[in-house]
């Protein structure tokens, strides 16, 4: 079954509904958004002036829905302007508008009744090959079916996002009893490559994957903590990052959830599944009822297992909930040895371990409430999914822990964790039990760069699936395909005479290790490949210079060794920027600072779609100084100097405005809240593209290589005459920076900060239309680099971030 996705019709315009249209407009599908029309006019309706056949009054649901979308916080379109692709309307005046789209998702409230009723008024207007979904969380698609055609049945399945659907990648996808196979490989096909979903397969029971067992995880959480006598916020520092978790992590996630929700999901699996050994815990506790029936519900009512006030002194406070009482009050400074131990512990397998083999109330509470969500998700195949691999990308994709069960179980020793479960009176799974009798002591395994899991029905290791077009690094390195490296970077071989360097240090900061091997991995790839991609699987590209190194320089003064510092930085970029092969960089996450540099210095760059990008130097009181702010002024400039049609350029160009875009970006420190953002802000250009789903990332930014060599790669020519704007718009910026700071926007050392962007961009000292060359503004730049750093205030500017993560204004 052949099919693209091109235009697809989404029904709900609530909040989920109107984040899947955003995404889906996001990765360029035209979507229709449509819901009901308004019971009545409003007041406020009345005077503006509306009747009931108004298509503002008629379409008012929808359009709303696209509003909160463009005003959500995390942002859910990339950029606004992707808002124009969807198109609103109403159920009863529009519904026939879905004939003509490829996809129908229904996301309309969890009332299987209501449900039924609007696939009932879809298949009113279907057409053959159009595909249908639902967002359901939890309700059967089986039931959603019932009295429905042949053809609807077939072509129907579950699509669940996760909110918000943007940042979520987990997709559960789960058939119906009748949906054809070719259905489901088309919708996993589209949501994994098209819309960046990571794809689950679940099966058609209460609440699928994710909601079954983090809901199970939640509710034993909760009982531990009633049992042991714990505190809401000790059990948020249990259950948090020190586990791999999010910093939400129990009750601060509860709250974003809302209450009422989780009860609600709770219920579904409570009423749904009266075989399951564990149903009682989906209950919820008598106080978390009595806070539902109090609208103590979280964020959504300003209060729930947190509450944010103000002190006697007037100063913002959070406190928290008592279960017993339910009355708020500050919250308890947490103190628990093994909670310490972990923290210091080495990575997150470690961390967990460490906490589920203490003795104090913070092992109990840990080995309780995992000992029980493994035993429950180890019970639940092949109830919900098939095998582990689905279960654990569930959780890690859906609820963004860091490891998931098994892959938990296998870092605290099966073995030995289930001694220990067995002496405190647990009931070890058959199957696992089985597992282990047979000799096979872990879920996963690694073999030659292979990755291996358990699966029950052969009782033998199967490979876990990798897809074609996703490069993984680690396993390419296992299989001795590293060329070479050091405790910063490696260089990797991909294959097709293609390399990549991979950053590894912490934050990938550009430490020395990174900024030497860049320069290595230069001559290595002039020798002996095609072309280099620039890319690495942490959670951030680079998070820019290692700013401890540079305060403490500046602190001993040792001006000479700074100097060598960024010149090494510029001379390896230049080097990456001039390089005879094709160069391609692959940022996802944050890109920051020099980060950022690296990624102008090379030829395009292939970006995943959540790319943050930014010059972010001056939070801290200094200057982009590896070529960030040449680059970006060549980047606002360029496109003014191109040889027109005629041939002949303008005898004359004004520079001011694009210049003081580029002054404005660096100045005021813009991070893009997305790739698409950063080629608006200029950080990337028209033609570097996007991938949305990460995973594929590396394999595009190759194929760009092989690619850029296809079409007849001739690597940049030295850019020696740039023209520069002078002295006399130094002076408008200067102009501009002092509004600014007598109008109170902006501290002295602001000024101080901004004047050096400004004189650096101007080109320093000169007259407008000065042709200079890319050496004079990265010294342009190191100057003025260095005198910030040896500025007081930079350096408590630089100390400030360093020690509260946060910049200081002084």
């Amino acid at each position: 079954m052949e099919k693209k996705i091109k235009k697809a019709g989404v029904i709900g315009a609530g909040v989920m509904g109107a984040t899947i249209a955003a995404q889906l407009a996001n990765v360029g599908i035209k979507t229709t958004l449509l819901d009901i029309v308004p019971p009545k006019l409003t007041e406020d309706d009345k005077k503006k002036g509306l009747t009931e056949e108004s298509p503002a009054f008629r379409n008012k649901f929808a359009q709303n829905g696209v509003q909160g979308a463009l005003k959500s916080r995390p942002a859910s379109f990339y950029i606004p302007e992707n808002a124009k692709l969807i198109t609103i309307g109403n159920l009863e005046d529009n519904l026939s508008w879905l004939s003509d789209v490829d996809w129908i998702i229904e996301v309309v409230v969890e009332r299987l009744d209501i449900k039924q009723s609007v696939f009932e008024k879809i298949e009113s207007i279907l057409t053959p090959g159009i595909l249908v979904t639902s967002n359901t969380s939890g309700i059967s698609a089986a039931a959603m079916c019932e009295g429905r055609s042949e053809t609807f049945r077939k072509h129907f399945a579950i699509t669940h996002f996760f909110n918000p659907p943007r940042y979520m990648k987990l997709l559960e996808i789960v058939p119906g009893p009748d949906t054809l196979p070719e259905v489901v490989e088309v919708l996993a096909e589209m949501c994994e490559k098209i819309v960046g979903k990571g794809i689950v397969y679940a099966k058609d029971t209460p609440n699928f994957i994710a909601n079954r067992v983090g809901i199970f995880g939640m509710f034993s959480v909760i009982q531990a903590m009633m049992d042991l006598g714990l505190t809401v916020e000790a059990v948020d520092k249990l259950t948090g990052p020190v586990i791999g978790h999010p910093k939400s992590a129990s009750f601060r996630t509860a709250d974003l959830v809302g209450l009422d929700t989780m009860v609600h999901v709770a219920d579904n699996v409570y009423d749904g599944a009266p075989e399951d050994e564990k149903r009682e815990v989906f209950k919820a506790p008598a106080f978390m009822q009595n806070m539902v029936e109090k609208g103590l519900l979280g964020e959504k009512t300003k209060q729930g297992f947190y509450k944010k006030a103000k002190d006697d002194e007037g100063k913002k406070v959070i406190l928290s909930i008592d279960p017993k009482t339910l009355e708020y009050g500050p919250q308890e400074k947490v103190k628990i040895a093994s909670l310490e131990a972990a923290k210091t512990a080495g990575g997150t397998g470690d961390k967990i371990k460490t906490l589920f083999y203490a003795d104090d109330r913070g092992g109990q509470f840990t080995f309780r409430h995992m000992a029980e969500t493994l035993i429950y998700a180890a019970n639940r195949i092949p109830e919900i999914a098939d095998d582990i691999v689905n279960v654990d990308n569930a959780m890690k994709w859906g609820f963004a822990w860091k490891m998931g069960p098994f892959e938990t179980w296998d870092a605290i020793g099966v073995k030995k964790s289930i001694a220990k479960m067995k002496e405190a009176g647990y009931a070890i799974p058959a199957w696992v039990e089985e597992m282990l009798q047979s000799g096979k002591e872990s879920f996963y395994r690694r073999e030659a760069g292979v990755h291996y899991y358990y699966d029950l029905q052969s009782k033998e290791y199967k490979e876990v699936p990798v897809k074609p077009g996703i490069i993984l690094l680690p396993s390419l390195k296992e299989r001795e395909k590293k060329v070479a490296g050091n405790t910063g970077a490696s260089l990797i071989d991909l294959g097709d005479g293609v390399a990549c360097l991979e950053f590894h240090a912490q934050m990938n900061a550009l430490v020395d290790d990174i900024i030497s091997m860049i320069v290595k991995t230069g001559e290595i790839i002039e020798k002996d490949f095609d072309g280099l991609v620039i890319a690495n699987h942490a959670t951030n590209f680079s998070v820019g210079a290692n700013l401890a190194m540079i305060l403490f320089a500046a602190q001993e003064e040792e001006w000479d060794d700074l100097d060598w510092a960024v010149k090494t930085l510029q001379n390896a970029l230049m080097k990456l920027k001039y390089l005879e092969k094709p160069v391609v960089a692959a940022p996802a996450g944050m890109a920051l600072g020099g980060g950022c540099e690296v990624c102008l210095a090379a030829d395009r760059v292939r970006y995943a779609a959540e790319t943050y990008m930014g010059l972010v130097e001056v939070g801290v009181g200094l200057i982009p100084a590896g070529g960030g702010c040449k680059e970006l002024l060549i980047r606002n400039t360029e496109h003014l100097f191109e040889v027109p049609r005629g041939g002949v350029y303008p005898k004359q160009i004004e520079l001011m405005p694009f210049v003081a875009r580029a002054f404005e970006t660096i100045a005021m420190a813009k991070v893009s809240t997305s790739g698409p953002e950063a080629v608006k802000l200029g950080y990337l250009r028209p033609t570097d593209k996007m991938t949305v789903n990460r995973d594929y990332l590396i394999e595009d930014a190759k194929k760009t290589v092989l690619a850029m060599n296809m079409e007849g790669y001739v690597p940049p020519a030295p850019k020696d005459e740039i023209r520069v704007a002078g002295e006399n718009t130094f002076a408008m910026l200067k102009l501009a920076v002092w509004t600014m700071h007598e109008s109170g926007y902006i501290t002295d050392h602001d000024v101080t900060v901004s004047e050096k962007v400004g004189y650096v961009l101007c080109g320093g000292n000169v007259l407008a239309d000065t042709k200079v060359s890319e050496q004079y503004l990265l010294d342009l730049e190191r100057e003025a680099f260095l005198s910030l750093c040896g500025d007081p205030k930079t350096q408590a500017r630089m100390q400030h971030m360093l020690t509260k993560g946060k910049p200081l204004r002084n």
